[in-house]
């Protein structure tokens, strides 16, 4: 086994003996290190099984490889994210939650949207207010009642509960009939894959004693992002039994509030319910000199230095407008790839050690034609979202193959039958004079598909794909997504035992294949919370105006929402390695049309000499 250096305090951590431990990190301060070694020590030291968990696909897969590929690790630890973690128990459980057949995850947002239209129609009383509004106000609804939804799971509440403290009761009925539809569908959303766990524990005990013999150590990364359902949920499994947890988080990190996450589960919850230990990492490995005591003025944190101090560069550029900020990143970024090498970075610089981030994608339209007009490469970055098909071939293959494994998939056969222009997307002859004639090939073809024969088929639909009268690019492309979607097949058989159609659709819709094995190349353009958990030795931070970041909708909330905000900034702020650049315009085109005047964000007066 590979001997990481460590120092003092960090070993410190690893050695730790059973019991259960709160370690506040801070930002650079290589918590995911330490929490890797300490299971790796585990490992050799229990016979227990130790569930590690963590919240992003990324981190997972980064997680599992460092800890390599020692057979006894690869057996006996679960690294994933709450969501696989729930998956894995749901596919042999689903039985004792009153499903027939395994639920299939509806993961798209247009999937719920549409979900939530089928429950107003269904209420002539709903209906009819839902067709008097405004279409932004039918939007606004619609958005409402979702996020009404997913409280109540998320909250562990009653739908009556949650209603008696808001605006529109009748979100109470529209949450049921939602919930009746979901499963007419044999179907659950996200939210749903940890609810029905956590209720798998709570109501079975049995069931629940399984898994606490079976783990003998659980471990948490990123704990400042737990809700009130993963809480309990780890609650549930512990019980009285698992007693050896140890939570790795940094509560200047917490981001995630709007999704119901709270600092607070890991500083007040846990250590009461569980008499943590807490223990401070308050080193930074990562960050240059310049950005580490930026970091400290914005948060008044006392971050220090760790093992050799590289000075960096912190600069803060006041743009004329959005077109001005623009082209300063992009002469920036031209002079440090002419400059090719500094003393503060390693190797050469390229574009590879460059991203720009934002509060919001809007950000990126300035810098994103620029970068097109002088052909330097950039990709966005994604987070954990699963496959998405652009072409229209593989996007009609993708409605089949649900169909195909959940025959009670109503929402996605009338999607189809819409797209189609047909009655009954199970007559081939009605396919074969639809508005797309090859529908009906790859129906024959799925219609015969079996996890044995799959790569066979898919074969097969390339053939078809190659011959069919498409234009070029758009054939490019939907040959390009289904080798894509073989690739994450073959990366998904090697991961389990017994692969399954069904359980193969379930890791799409989860983003568990979809960590690419090719690293991207070009310029990382990232929004804020989808760069957490990564770095770069370059960083721009752009947009920082106040109302675009802090967004004004968390200025005009103030509090709980403005803290998460500032804790975003130094998010952004703690990425960059040797060098960050923040920029804002003076000047900022309105969607309406008006350009209206700005002023710095107010997270970075401190931070102007």
């Amino acid at each position: 086994m590979q001997q990481i250096s460590l120092s003092t305090k960090q070993q410190e951590i690893v050695d730790l003996s059973d019991g259960t431990f709160l370690i506040l990190a801070s930002a650079g301060s290589g918590k995911t290190r330490v929490l890797t070694e300490r299971i790796k020590r585990l490992s050799t030291l229990t016979n227990g099984k130790i569930l590690a968990i963590t919240f992003t696909n990324q981190a997972a897969s980064e997680i599992r490889e460092r800890l390599g590929a020692n057979e006894k690790i690869k057996t006996n630890v679960f690294v994933g994210t709450f969501h696989s973690f729930c998956q894995s128990i749901l596919e042999l459980r689903f039985k004792l939650l009153g499903y027939s057949k395994m639920p299939h995850i509806f993961e798209d947002d247009t999937d719920r949207i549409e979900l939530i239209k089928q429950a107003i129609k269904s209420v002539p009383y709903f209906d009819s207010i839902y067709n008097d509004l405004e279409p932004k106000k039918k939007n606004e609804y619609t958005y409402n009642a979702l996020q009404f939804i997913s409280a109540v799971k998320r909250e562990i509440l009653s739908a009556e509960e949650l209603a008696e403290n808001s605006e529109n009761n009748e979100y109470q009925y529209l949450y049921e009939t939602y919930q009746d539809i979901l499963k007419s569908n044999n179907a659950i959303d996200f939210d749903d894959i940890i609810r029905l766990v956590y209720e798998l524990f709570t109501n079975n005990e049995s069931v629940a004693n399984l898994y606490r013999k079976s783990y003998s150590h659980i471990c948490i990364d990123e704990c400042q992002d737990l809700n009130k359902l993963q809480y309990f949920l780890l609650k549930s499994l512990c019980g009285n039994v698992i007693k050896n947890i140890m939570m790795v988080g940094d509560p200047n990190q917490s981001i995630y509030g709007f999704n119901g996450s709270a600092s607070s589960f890991m500083q007040k919850d846990f250590v009461n319910d569980f008499q943590a230990t807490e223990i401070t990492l308050n080193e930074n490995y990562r960050s240059s000199k310049s950005v580490i005591e930026v970091s400290n003025i914005l948060m008044n944190l006392e971050v220090k230095t760790a093992n050799y101090v590289i000075p960096g560069v912190f600069e803060i550029y006041e743009a004329t407008s959005e077109i001005d900020e623009a082209q300063f990143v992009l002469t920036k970024i031209k002079k440090l790839l002419e400059l090719k090498s500094h003393r503060d970075i390693e190797g050469n610089i390229d574009v590879d050690k460059i991203s720009i981030l934002g509060r919001n994608k809007f950000v990126f339209k300035h810098i994103e034609d620029l970068l097109t007009n002088e052909d330097l490469p950039f990709y966005y970055k994604s987070g954990n979202a699963g496959i998405k098909f652009s072409s229209n071939a593989m996007k009609i293959f993708d409605l089949f193959f649900r169909i195909k494994i959940n025959p009670l998939d109503k929402l996605h056969q009338k999607r189809l039958e819409d797209i189609l222009k047909v009655n009954d997307v199970n007559n081939i002859e009605e396919l074969k004079s639809s508005i797309f004639p090859m529908a009906s090939d790859i129906k024959n073809i799925l219609d015969s598909t079996v996890m044995d024969n799959i790569h066979l088929k898919i074969g097969e639909l390339r053939n078809i794909f190659q011959e069919a009268n498409l234009e070029d690019d758009e054939k490019k492309r939907t040959i390009d997504e289904l080798v894509e979607f073989s690739n994450q097949l073959t990366q998904y058989k090697k991961q389990n035992l017994k692969p399954t159609l069904e359980g193969f659709k379930s890791a799409l819709a989860l983003g568990l294949m979809n960590i690419s094995t090719n690293k991207e190349i070009g310029i990382c353009l990232s929004t804020v919370h989808t760069m957490k958990g990564q770095e770069s030795e370059i960083v721009f931070l752009i947009g920082m105006d106040d109302g675009t970041f802090p967004d004004y909708r968390a200025i005009n909330k103030g509090r709980e929402e403005l803290q998460q905000e500032k804790n975003n900034t130094y998010v952004a702020f703690t990425r960059a390695k040797r060098f960050l650049y923040v920029s804002y315009p003076k000047k900022r085109l309105m969607p309406w049309g008006d350009s209206k005047v700005r002023t710095i964000s107010r997270f970075l007066r401190d931070l102007v000499h």
